[in-house]
Order: C-alpha cells, then structure tokens, then sequence
C-alpha cells in the first residue's frame, strides 16, 4: 500500500477505507485472498479485485466527500420511501 508521503508494503486490514488507484475506485477492504484484496464501495455494492500494489489509504478530504455522498443518497432513499407511504 502507498499514501502520498511514503511507500509501505504492509497491506490494509480488512474494514478499512482505501482508493484502488488503478480504477480510480474508493471502497472498503473486505478480504484479501490470495493476495489480492476484495474491495467493495462504502455505500454497498459489487465487490472487485484489487492489487495491493495499486491500493493507498484514503485521505482527509476523500473521507468527508465519502460521508456526504452517504448521508445524500440515505436521504434521497427516505425521502423516496415517505413519498410513498412506507418507511425504511
């Protein structure tokens, strides 16, 4: 794993937030079998392969943006949900 200030070469752990560089996908660790690490996106999804090589921690910035596209896409769905007369 890389981050802007230095190289490492000590995979993440599962549950943390990282970009996949060479997708340019942000997500979640899930697994790592086989060396490769299974990443899903922080708000649900399809999981996808990812080398570690190619795979960084998350900075500051990109965790708020995270939150706000969570927080925006929860309240689109509860609002979608009331305007139909159930809840979620």
């Amino acid at each position: 794993m890389t981050d802007d200030n230095h190289e490492s070469t000590e995979a993440p752990t599962i549950g943390t937030l990282v970009v996949d560089e060479a997708r340019m996908r942000m997500g979640v660790v899930m697994d790592d079998v086989a060396g490769r690490l299974q990443i899903r996106p922080p708000s649900g999804g399809r999981e996808w392969d990812a080398d570690p090589t190619h795979v960084r921690s998350v900075r500051e910035d990109e965790i708020a943006r995270v939150r706000a596209t969570t927080a925006n896409a929860t309240a689109i769905d509860t609002g979608a949900a009331a305007a139909q007369g159930r809840s979620l």
